[in-house]
C-alpha cells in the first residue's frame, strides 16, 4: 500500500510540476505574442505618420547656363564637355542628423550642370526618399521636383526639400533620407 501511495504522490508531484510548466509556458507566450503586436502596432501607425508628412520643396536658379559654361570654359582651356553634365551636387540636412519629433527639417542642396556642346537638354530633377530604420529596403515616403524649370542646358540651383517629423514619431525611428 506504501507503494502504491508514494506513487501516486510522485504521479501528482510530475503532474504538477508538468502542469505549471505548460502555464508558464502558455503565459510567456502570450506575453511575447502581445509585446510583438505592441511593436507592430506601433511600427506601422508611425510609418503611416511619415507617409502623410507634408514635404514642401523649392528651387531657385543661381547661376544660368551661360554663367556655369563660361566658368567651365575658362578653367578648361575654353572647352565644354560634349554632354551635358552634372558637375557637382553636395547636400546638408538641417538642423543635423539627430532632430526630434515636431521640429522642421530642411534638406538643402546645390546642384551645378554643365551645359554641353551637343546641344542637348538635361532634365534636372531631385529625389528625397526617407527609408524605414528597421528594412532600408522600404521607401516610406519618396518625392521628385524638378530642379531646372526654366533651364534644360544646365546652370546653378539651389534647392530645399522641408517637413516636420510629426510628433509622437519615436526617437530614431527615421535614421536616414537620401537625395
Amino acid at each position: 500500500m506504501k507503494k502504491i501511495a508514494s506513487a501516486a504522490v510522485l504521479a501528482a508531484f510530475a503532474a504538477s510540476s508538468s502542469q505549471a510548466s505548460f502555464f508558464k509556458d502558455l503565459v510567456d507566450s502570450v506575453q511575447k505574442t502581445a509585446e510583438d503586436t505592441a511593436r507592430q502596432v506601433v511600427i506601422d501607425t508611425t510609418a503611416q505618420m511619415v507617409r502623410d508628412m507634408i514635404i514642401g520643396y523649392t528651387t531657385v536658379q543661381t547661376k544660368t547656363d551661360k554663367e556655369v559654361a563660361d566658368e567651365y570654359a575658362r578653367d578648361n582651356d575654353g572647352n565644354l564637355p560634349v554632354n551635358t553634365r552634372l558637375s557637382s551636387y553636395r547636400t546638408e540636412i538641417q538642423p543635423g542628423t539627430a532632430v526630434s519629433p515636431g521640429t522642421e527639417v530642411r534638406v538643402k542642396s546645390w546642384i551645378e550642370v554643365i551645359p554641353g556642346t551637343s546641344g542637348d537638354r538635361a532634365r534636372i530633377e531631385e529625389r528625397l526618399t526617407i527609408w524605414d530604420n528597421d528594412d532600408n529596403t522600404i521607401a516610406l515616403k519618396s518625392m521628385t521636383k524638378q530642379a531646372g524649370k526654366k533651364s534644360g542646358k544646365g546652370g546653378a540651383f539651389n534647392g530645399e526639400f522641408s517637413f516636420t517629423l510629426p510628433e509622437g514619431l519615436p526617437q530614431g525611428y527615421i535614421r536616414s533620407a537620401r537625395t
